[in-house]
Parts: structure tokens; C-alpha cells; sequence
């Protein structure tokens, strides 16, 4: 069976605390949406331009598109009415595929190497494309998209741990609608008041709340963001500091399934971080 390795990304939508009056009402999924409209492209060098487009909706919530460049590349071919063999300018246009929910900005992007050498990459270019977007433009909106980073092994040493003595955890300016009461939304409040890009928090104890610790560097990792710890592993033993990987959520599909089907293994796998 063909697989398809797809990884997690938060497309985050960044108002700042003076929005342009036309543009004050629009909800992160609706510049999401209106971005998808306009089929942005991107000219980063000569020869060389970035596009989004094949735009497909699977239900209300979320579909998929494809990001990918066009480069002229110099093709070797034989020329049957002089009998030569010849190189020619031609067209290159390798692209990926990208699955997305609107309602919680997730992206899913398919890895390949064709299109760039790094999924990370491939992230930078849709940033790039959604920020040179009209609307973003006119809107003066901050777009960043960030990598949705796996808490697993994170979360079995926050619960394994003896003792947790700091605990740290970043935060962004108002967007995700899912982030929680206790700390990312307020936070994102707070942000934008001060019109931050983004800021962490930072507390210490002789020994944090687990559950409120894992609650937390969930919501974080959901959202985007960055945590950090310092625990004691055992009774007696060094403090250790431990913070996520930095490698964004991964799953496998089989690249034959019904693109519904694979939609709805990334909403599963990104509920799965979330929870």
C-alpha cells in the first residue's frame, strides 16, 4: 500500500488591536476562505514562482488544495527532423497537497520531496503566499503558520516525574477558536492589548500541578505553541529540563483513500493533540 506522510500545521490569522474598520468583523475562517478565493501566487526569484490553487471543498468545514512552484528547467529531447539531440527551455510545475479544516485553521501538508527538500519548507512558502494575498494586505493582518507539535513524549515525562519545579508556555495573539478558558485565550487577549506578536509564561514551584500542566502544554501544543519544563525525574535524583521535539504531528494515509477519508484521519489525529 502507497502512504502519503502528512504533517500538522496551525494556520493562525493575527488581528492587530487597531483593525481597519472594513476588515473588523471577519473571523480567522473567513480570511481563511476569502485568501482560498483569491489563488494567491508569489515570485521569490526569476523563473520561480509559488501558487496555491486546485481548491476543493469535501464538506462544509474543509477540503484541500495544492501549493507548489513553477520553474522553467532545461530538458534534454531529440529533435526527429534534424537528427540532433537538443536542450530546450521548459515548464516544471511540481506541487503537494494541502488538507485543511477552516473552523480550526489545521493544516495537513503532504510531504514531497519534488516540491521542496523539507516540509518545514513548504510551510514558509504557504505563509508567504497567504501574507502576499490582497486581503491580508489590505487588512494588515499577521499570518504565521506553525507547526502543530507532537506533547506525547512530553506529556509521559510531565506524568512520570517525581517532582515538576517550572513549567513554561508561549502564546500568540488572538485566533484559534478552540483555545482554552484557562490560558491560551486570555493570554491571546492580553497579547494583542499590548500589541505583542507573542509572549510566554512562566511558573514555578516546588512541585506544579500535573494534570493543570498537562492540560495547558496540550492547549499549546494545539494551538501552535511552544513548552518547556523542569522536572525531577525521580526522588533525589537532577532537575531535567524537557520541552516538545520541535517536529510537527505526522500520520501515514493510504494514498488511495477517498480524500474525505484522509481529511477525516487529520481531524482525528489534531482532536488527539488537542485532548
Amino acid at each position: 500500500m502507497a502512504t502519503t506522510e502528512l504533517h500538522l500545521y496551525r494556520l493562525k490569522f493575527i488581528k492587530p488591536a487597531q483593525m481597519k474598520l472594513f476588515y473588523q468583523g471577519l473571523s480567522p475562517r473567513e480570511f481563511f476562505e476569502k485568501v482560498l478565493v483569491e489563488k494567491p501566487s508569489i515570485g521569490l526569484r526569476r523563473n520561480h514562482t509559488w501558487h496555491i490553487g486546485n481548491i476543493e471543498y469535501f464538506d462544509d468545514n474543509g477540503g484541500r488544495f495544492a501549493v507548489g512552484r513553477t520553474t522553467k528547467t532545461t530538458v534534454e529531447k531529440f529533435d526527429d527532423n534534424t537528427g540532433d539531440f537538443i536542450e530546450e527551455l521548459d515548464d516544471s510545475g511540481p506541487y503537494t497537497y494541502v488538507y485543511f479544516d477552516l473552523e480550526y485553521g489545521v493544516l495537513a501538508i503532504a510531504k514531497k520531496a519534488k516540491v521542496a527538500s523539507s516540509v518545514r519548507l513548504i510551510s514558509r512558502k504557504i505563509q508567504a503566499l497567504f501574507s502576499k494575498s490582497e486581503t491580508i494586505q489590505n487588512a494588515g493582518v499577521e499570518v504565521r503558520v506553525d507547526i502543530i507539535p507532537d506533547p506525547d513524549d512530553f506529556l509521559k515525562k510531565i506524568r512520570t516525574a517525581y517532582a515538576i519545579k517550572r513549567f513554561v508556555a508561549e502564546f500568540t495573539g488572538p485566533n484559534p477558536v478552540d483555545a482554552d478558558e484557562l490560558f491560551q485565550k486570555p493570554m491571546s487577549f492580553y497579547c494583542q492589548t499590548l500589541e505583542a506578536t507573542n509572549g510566554v509564561v512562566a511558573v514555578k514551584g516546588e512541585n506544579l500541578n500535573e494534570e493543570a500542566v498537562a492540560s495547558v502544554a496540550k492547549s499549546t501544543a494545539a494551538t501552535g505553541n511552544n513548552a518547556s519544563a523542569l522536572i525531577q525525574p525521580q526522588k533525589g535524583s537532577r532537575l531535567v529540563s524537557i520541552s516538545f521535539e520541535g517536529n510537527a504531528t505526522k500520520l501515514l494515509v493510504d494514498s488511495e483513500a477517498h480524500r474525505s477519508i484522509i481529511l477525516a484521519a487529520v481531524r482525528e489525529n489534531y482532536f488527539s493533540v488537542r485532548k
